[in-house]
């Protein structure tokens, strides 16, 4: 009996924040109030209370876990020493931001109301970002990706990595496009072709074309 209670307290706590993403997708975060979040979950507010004292802990909640899934895509960091390695990331992270779209639509609520979350984002976008400059370095060092001609060129090779990582499926679904991975693996390939030396020309159309074809 004991155990049957905890399993359904922690599929109640998992159903109101799977809620609470959905709402917070929809309407923004300031929007969404206690009650209808239980209005929702079929439960009173009284019953969300008990699981969630307010809604602070519940955005809390919800950016845990969200942070924590993409700390473990992060650990998917050069597994691979070929260009499969960038490819497997890309898939992961369209995984990660498709599923997880309500992030974006919150981003400058999270900076005004909850600095701790916005602080907690910062310094993972900053690993992602270190990650991308590595990876390009050992490419560099492979032969596969050309020498810097332009001190700083591998530098805003990866903000703009970065950014279409980022950004990429918002305007998406902004003009109504279809959100497709294969899409958004080809808009980080387009960034990175230019650079390649033919050695990486070569290794990208046999590992990763059919891949993304």
């Amino acid at each position: 009996m004991q155990i049957l209670r905890l399993t359904n307290r922690v599929d109640t706590k998992e159903k109101i924040l799977n809620i609470a993403e959905k709402l917070f997708y929809e309407y923004g975060i300031a929007n969404v109030r206690l009650q209808q979040i239980a209005d929702e979950a079929n439960i009173s507010v009284g019953n969300l209370a008990y699981h969630f004292k307010n809604k602070e802990a519940i955005v809390n909640a919800v950016y845990d876990d969200l942070l924590d899934d993409l700390s473990r895509v992060l650990g998917t960091y050069m597994q691979q020493d070929n260009l499969s390695d960038f490819d497997t990331q890309f898939s992961n992270l369209f995984i990660f931001f498709k599923n997880k779209n309500y992030f974006l639509n919150n981003l400058w609520e999270i900076e005004r109301t909850y600095p701790p979350i916005k602080a907690e984002w910062e310094n993972i976008n900053n690993k992602l970002l270190i990650q991308l400059k590595k990876r390009i370095e050992f490419n560099v060092r492979k032969g596969l990706i050309q020498p810097e001609i332009f001190k700083g060129t591998h530098e805003f090779l990866a903000q703009s990595l970065l950014l279409t990582i980022t950004y990429w499926i918002p305007q998406q679904m902004l003009r109504g496009k279809l959100v497709k991975e294969d899409q958004f693996k080809k808009a980080l390939w387009n960034l990175l072709l230019p650079h390649f030396t033919s050695k990486g020309l070569k290794e990208f159309n046999e590992i990763i074309v059919p891949e993304i074809s």
